[in-house]
This record gives C-alpha cells, sequence and structure tokens, in this order.
C-alpha cells in the first residue's frame, strides 16, 4: 500500500505541474535549469582546482576519489536547489527513488555485488592509480596493466601492448592481485644451468662480478648466487640482484647480455643440447657352424651346476 500511495503522489505531483503551467512557472523552470547548470560549471570548477592546489600533494588515486566526490557533491546541491526553485516535492521523489533503487538491486545483482566490491577497493586501497598490477582471471589468463581508474563498478587498465581493459570489480575481490609497483625497488631472479664440471665457486664470483659492474643494480640488497638444483646433466643456479622500480625492465634485459658476455670471457660453459649420428654396420648372416655353437652354449647355460 506504501507503494501504491507514493506512486499516487509522484502522478499528483506530475499532473500538478502540467495542468500549472503558465508564464511565471516557465520562467521559474528555466531559472531552474539555469540554475543546475551554473551549478554544473561550479563543481567542475572547484574539483579541477582542488585537483591543482591541495590534491597536488596527494597521490594519483586519492585525488582522484576527491576531485569525483567535490563534484558530486557541490552538482547535487545545486540540483537540489533548482528541484526546490522548479516545484518539485523532493520527499515524493526520494521515497521513489528508494522504491526504485531496491527494484533495481534486485534485478542486477551482479551490478550490486561489483558496486559493494568496488567500495571494498577503494577502501582497503591494495592498489591505486598509476600502479601496474597482474591477475589471473577466468580460464588461467593472466592481465598485466597500469590501472587507469577505480570505479564503482570496474577497474579500467592499460596492458603493456596498450590495450584497454575493463575488469569487474567483483573479479578482482575473489582472485589474487600483485602490486607490482608498490615498493620502490624489485628483484629480478634468473635461472641459469652450468654443467657438471664447471667450478661453482668461479661461477659464483663471475656473477657477482657482473653485477657490481652493471650501474643499474642496487648494493643492497647484495646479489645472490645460489645453488638450487642438480639436474640430469646440469646444475641449476637462481642469480637474483635488486634494482629501481623505474629501472626494471632496461635491468632486466641487460643483466642477462652481460652475464652472456661474462661466461664467454671466463669460459664458463652452458649444457647444451646436442644430436649425433651412429653408424651400425649391419652383421654378418651366421654360418652353420656358429649356429652350432651357440645352440650349445645356451643348452650349457641351462645345465645345472654340479
Amino acid at each position: 500500500m506504501a507503494d501504491l500511495n507514493i506512486t499516487d503522489q509522484v502522478l499528483s505531483t506530475l499532473k500538478s505541474f502540467v495542468t500549472g503551467l503558465s508564464t511565471d512557472r516557465f520562467q521559474e523552470i528555466l531559472f531552474a535549469i539555469l540554475f543546475a547548470f551554473i551549478g554544473f560549471v561550479i563543481a567542475r570548477i572547484v574539483s579541477n582546482a582542488f585537483s591543482v592546489t591541495i590534491g597536488a600533494r596527494l597521490n594519483l588515486h586519492h585525488k582522484l576519489i576527491w576531485r569525483r566526490g567535490i563534484f558530486y557533491f557541490i552538482f547535487m546541491l545545486f540540483l537540489i536547489a533548482s528541484l526546490r526553485e522548479a516545484g518539485f516535492k523532493l520527499s515524493v521523489f526520494l521515497g521513489a527513488a528508494g522504491i526504485l533503487t531496491v527494484a533495481l538491486g534486485f534485478a542486477s545483482q551482479t551490478s550490486a555485488s561489483n558496486l559493494i566490491s568496488g567500495l571494498f577497493l577503494i577502501g582497503e586501497g591494495s592498489f591505486e592509480v598509476g600502479d601496474t598490477i597482474q591477475m589471473t582471471v577466468i580460464r588461467g589468463q593472466t592481465i598485466e596493466g597500469k590501472v587507469l581508474s577505480i570505479d564503482l563498478l570496474s577497474v579500467k587498465l592499460q596492458t603493456l601492448d596498450n590495450t584497454f581493459i575493463r575488469v569487474p570489480n567483483e573479479q578482482l575481490i575473489r582472485t589474487p592481485v600483485y602490486n607490482l609497483t608498490r615498493f620502490p625497488i624489485r628483484r629480478i631472479p634468473i635461472t641459469l644451468f652450468i654443467n657438471f664440471h664447471e667450478d661453482i665457486v668461479k661461477v659464483r664470483q663471475v656473477l657477482i662480478d657482473v653485477a657490481d659492474n652493471y650501474p643499474f643494480v642496487l648494493d643492497e640488497p647484495r646479489p645472490m648466487v645460489t645453488v638450487t638444483a642438480f639436474r640430469e646433466s646440469s646444475i641449476e643456479i637462481l642469480f637474483t640482484v635488486w634494482t629501481l622500480q623505474n629501472n626494471f625492465g632496461q635491468a632486466n634485459d641487460e643483466i642477462q647480455e652481460r652475464i652472456r658476455n661474462g661466461f664467454i670471457a671466463n669460459n664458463i660453459e652452458i649444457p647444451v643440447p646436442k644430436m649425433g649420428l651412429v653408424d651400425r654396420t649391419t652383421p654378418s648372416p651366421l654360418n652353420n657352424e656358429d649356429i652350432d655353437e651357440y645352440a650349445n652354449q645356451q643348452a650349457l647355460r641351462r645345465e645345472p651346476k654340479a
């Protein structure tokens, strides 16, 4: 019954608005529209001014949230004032909006779930606008990209190959997310294989010298060389170095080239699969004497020992 009463009130308000439309009323409506437009402009100016002044001290994520919050807050104040100026009863429309919101919530449970997940993502702050994240989504697909925006329903990413991806917030809540740029330094793990006859102490010293002579490798934490496993025909070694986040891509490429040059200069070999040809000559056919001799040997083998 309450729903019907609210609906009747909305209809009666609209009817009275249409029947009472006159020249003065039309001027009020025009003034309300103009007032809402002015509010939109003011909200835009204030939010942009905040981003340039106070927002400059914040990171991109917090700046985006504050700018949107200031814009919608100021614009809603002007919009409510313009509706009142036009003669609308806000209580009636707020009640209808509440019923409509509940109906839409039941009709679109996925959107509601994404909305709640978006609030958790914004509040948790596990990643921010400008960070590079990596995640594994449905069917094992790995997505890596730079965060462009964190909205209430989804997160927008820009991948390394300049592709735009929209990821629902519910998916981000249910899967592990790797923030690759959260900390200022990052480790580069490199797995190497050497032959069994190589001197491990010599190999370790060559790798440490390569790291010390490369300017993008940090002195602290120190580079490490660890023997991780013995394979069928090689020794597995894990070589790890640390570099600044901004230098990760270039350092990951150039350090491996320097390792190769260091191995060549110090005559250190890595196991390389080899393929060869074996010449097997066809044996000559057995004659009768060979057959008899072979048969006698088999018979002697079957005799029990004395």
